[in-house]
């Protein structure tokens, strides 16, 4: 009867789980925010000497304070750039195709495929539809914040929340289970950080080589291309693709150096950059990575594909406690590396 009694629970805790699948990354990424506040929060209390009480409401006003002067200086012609960008990248895909179709091996191609006489709605439309996912965000900008004030909440008090996970776990495993959270939070913090870091960097030489090309709205697709880094393996192909119709629209040459140019960005992000950062900084398997982001992507959509790598790092670090690595095996991978 016991055993009946916690099969029908685990299947009911699935079943629930499944349909608060948004609900739950949702929460996740909370903490991603709670543990990336936290991180900033101790960094500046033991360098300042300050305890939290002090530290933490100086960090949510520095930011806030940095975010409002953000939007009243470039809100406007953010907005006015993302505007552009959805009508400029239909253009760009129509004068794509026409430019491939007047040359006879892109005729060729053309008449190959069927439904080559659609391709280039087809891509507008595709287009037109990123865009406005983009411009309107009254769901996307609900969720941020949403997201945003969980993470205040959660990185003020942790222990009042991680406490109410302590009395439904039973005692046996309490020791299991604070060790599995502190490795979670490790690997999340050292990632997130790493990933804030290259972000910005990828953001700024994106931005300036865009500009140094002539590419326009060089700041909105540098900011792009910064966002979609926080996504491992696939963020950087999305980055590159409007900037790359915006360039051949232009010319072809154009075109083949803004693809260089985010290729040779990307390449000192991943072998420059990142190795000169913390030894800490977690480096996730990219069959791993890839492997979260398919699975989460089809469970959850968008949501699970952005939150697919944290996801693998914290749980990597509930991997390393439960099954730990042995001490020849760890003292061969340190040779190895």
């Amino acid at each position: 009867m016991t055993l009946l009694l916690m099969g029908v629970g685990l299947i009911v805790a699935l079943l629930l789980a499944w349909l608060g699948r948004v609900i739950l990354l949702l929460l996740f990424a909370a903490i991603v925010v709670a543990v990336l506040l936290t991180a900033v929060v101790e960094w500046l209390g033991g360098r300042f000497k300050l305890g939290r009480r002090f530290s933490f409401p100086l960090i949510l006003c520095v930011a806030s304070g940095l975010v409002g002067l953000t939007v009243w200086l470039s809100g406007p012609s953010v907005i006015a750039q993302f505007a552009d960008l959805q009508t400029d990248l239909p253009r760009a895909a129509h004068q794509l195709v026409g430019r491939v179709n007047g040359y006879g091996w892109g005729r060729w191609l053309m008449v190959q495929w069927s439904g080559y006489s659609q391709l280039s709605s087809n891509v507008s439309s595709a287009l037109t539809r990123i865009g406005g996912i983009v411009l309107s965000t009254a769901t996307v900008l609900s969720g941020l914040v949403l997201v945003g004030f969980l993470g205040i909440y959660l990185a003020a008090e942790p222990e009042v929340y991680f406490a109410y996970v302590e009395r439904v776990t039973p005692s046996a495993y309490r020791t299991k289970l604070n060790a599995c959270a502190a490795a979670a939070v490790r690997n999340l913090r050292w990632w997130v950080l790493s990933q804030m870091l290259s972000m910005a960097a990828v953001g700024a030489f994106v931005t300036v080589g865009l500009w140094m090309l002539g590419v326009p709205l060089a700041g909105t697709l540098g900011m792009m291309a910064a966002l979609l880094t926080f996504i491992p393996n696939i963020g950087p192909i999305l980055s590159v693709v409007p900037a790359a119709l915006l360039a051949v629209a232009i010319s072809p040459m154009k075109g083949l150096l803004t693809v260089l140019l985010f290729l040779a960005v990307h390449f000192l992000e991943g072998n420059v950059i990142t190795p000169l950062l913390e030894r800490r900084i977690v480096r996730l398997p990219p069959a791993l990575t890839m492997t979260a982001q398919l699975l989460l992507a089809v469970i959850a959509g968008p949501l699970g594909l952005a939150l697919a790598a944290p996801f693998a790092a914290a749980a990597l670090g509930v991997f390393d406690v439960i099954i730990p690595i042995e001490d020849g095996d760890q003292v061969e991978g340190h040779r190895k590396g």
